[in-house]
């Protein structure tokens, strides 16, 4: 495995995370989904199905995004959430347990997305900042979207 050894590869290893955190989470959504019960729920995974698409396609027009080594811990979050749709009773239940695996997941990315942003920043790369910055917001929303659906559903 090559070495990282400057803020410019750590920069390019954020990226290709990022990037494979996002397809792995739009793959995982269509196979959680069919299991949700709620449309409001069902309706903003459907959203962030697509804003995963988009933050790939993005983070590998950049130039950098693509390839690297897996996002294990987008893995573990959809493998918990595999787990929790065979294990936790359809129906409210269920849609809260997966919201709450789903939002795990997104807070990760925008976390990523804040290293990501710091290191384009210092490398004075703005543009690339801004778009990811972009990208951060977006996952941001959808996290506390999340948030109150999982409130919504537990009825507080």
């Amino acid at each position: 495995m090559a070495e990282t050894d400057s803020p410019d590869a750590l920069l390019t290893v954020a990226l290709q995370d990022l990037r494979d955190a996002a397809d792995r989470l739009s793959a995982g959504l269509a196979a959680i989904g069919e299991r949700i019960t709620d449309p409001g729920l069902c309706h903003a995974l459907g959203e962030l199905t697509a804003q995963a698409r988009h933050a790939s396609a993005a983070l590998v027009a950049t130039g950098r995004g693509a390839g690297g080594p897996d996002n294990i811990w987008m893995q573990g979050v959809l493998d918990d959430a595999a787990r929790d749709a065979e294990t936790v009773l359809a129906g409210p239940l269920l849609d809260q347990a997966l919201a709450g695996a789903v939002r795990k997941g997104v807070a990760a990315s925008v976390i990523a997305y804040e290293t990501a942003i710091a290191l384009a920043r210092a490398q004075r790369q703005d543009d690339l900042a801004g778009e990811l910055d972009q990208l951060r917001a977006r996952d941001a929303a959808a996290r506390d979207e999340l948030g109150s659906i999982i409130a919504r559903l537990a009825g507080v």
